[in-house]
């Protein structure tokens, strides 16, 4: 498979916090953490943080181009482990996969209190939305009682990804720096997962842990088979990609991959005839302004501006 691709499909990871240009002698500075959307880098999606209550604040900004946006906060570019992260796309709003110009404007990613670490990269991806679900599904609201290494193993065990190959936390933090340190086969594998599992969040994001971890098994499996040299296309270097949301939304279809069996739509929607060929989009004019709709002023909360838009 084409590895060099595949590294640019899943590259784009978080620059770790970067201090604010400060002039003036009176304002105290206030330090900055980019946060990335990742499924491939997504384009056009909000921050909110909640930092143990003291802040709570969105973007104004949208995720640019490579999936950063900036969080303007101290405790977040100090004590990010302290903090809870959701990106969204604003209401109205268009959001793209920058790998492969997929619409993913239905999709929302979040990271749980107490999974981000002081000097680590930070991500929101489908696999730190599914550790936040199973911990959310515990019932446990008190985050000093969340034992997060344990879910984090049993969510990663889940989804079939071997745990003394693939460090969980490093593929949450840098999931581009840790696919290039492994087998070509294994990054496969991962990125196929990513992909389903970002659409079974959208399309059943209330469902059983188990379900939705054999679900995106089953169909990532079946994407590899019928596209060995997936993310490409079979025979030229076009992404490909699938977007199961509307057949995964089916109770009888989410049901059916849930015991294991591929669904005959999405089995049709996976054959190298049908499935959706992409294109890489410019990460410098990407489709979604990261911008700003128009200048607001300080009243709280984090203005968003990205150094990186």
């Amino acid at each position: 498979m084409k590895i060099k691709l595949l590294s640019t499909i899943i590259a784009g990871v978080i620059l770790a916090g970067c201090g604010s240009d400060n002039n003036n002698t009176v304002t105290p500075e206030v330090k900055a953490k980019d946060v990335q959307a990742y499924d491939g880098a997504v384009n056009g999606m909000v921050a909110t943080y909640d930092c143990e209550g003291e802040t709570v604040a969105t973007t104004k900004a949208k995720t640019d181009g490579k999936g950063y946006v900036t969080i303007t906060n101290n405790t977040f570019a100090d004590n990010p482990e302290k903090c809870a992260v959701s990106l969204t796309v604003p209401k109205g709003g268009k959001a793209y996969d920058m790998s492969n110009s997929k619409d993913m404007s239905n999709v929302s990613y979040s990271i749980p209190k107490g999974l981000l670490e002081s000097g680590r990269k930070a991500a929101a991806t489908p696999f730190t939305t599914l550790v936040d679900k199973a911990i959310k599904d515990s019932g446990e609201t008190n985050s000093e009682n969340v034992d997060i290494d344990s879910i984090i193993n049993d969510v990663f065990t889940g989804l079939g990804i071997d745990t003394s190959v693939v460090d969980p936390k490093d593929l949450m933090c840098s999931p581009a720096e840790t696919l290039e340190t492994l087998d070509a086969t294994v990054a496969q594998d991962i990125v196929a997962k990513t992909m389903v599992l970002s659409d079974v969040l959208v399309a059943n994001p209330e469902q059983e842990l188990s379900d939705i971890t054999t679900v995106t098994k089953t169909i990532a499996k079946d994407i590899i088979n019928k596209n060995p040299e997936f993310p490409t296309q079979t025979g030229s270097d076009k992404p490909i990609y699938v977007d199961l949301t509307d057949e995964l939304a089916d109770e009888n279809t989410f049901k059916e991959a849930a015991s294991g069996k591929v669904p005959t739509d999405i089995a049709e929607a996976t054959k190298p005839e049908n499935i959706v060929v992409g294109e890489v989009l410019d990460p410098v004019n990407p489709p979604v302004d990261p911008t700003p709709d128009a200048p607001t002023g300080g009243t709280g909360g984090d203005d968003g501006d990205n150094p990186n838009g």
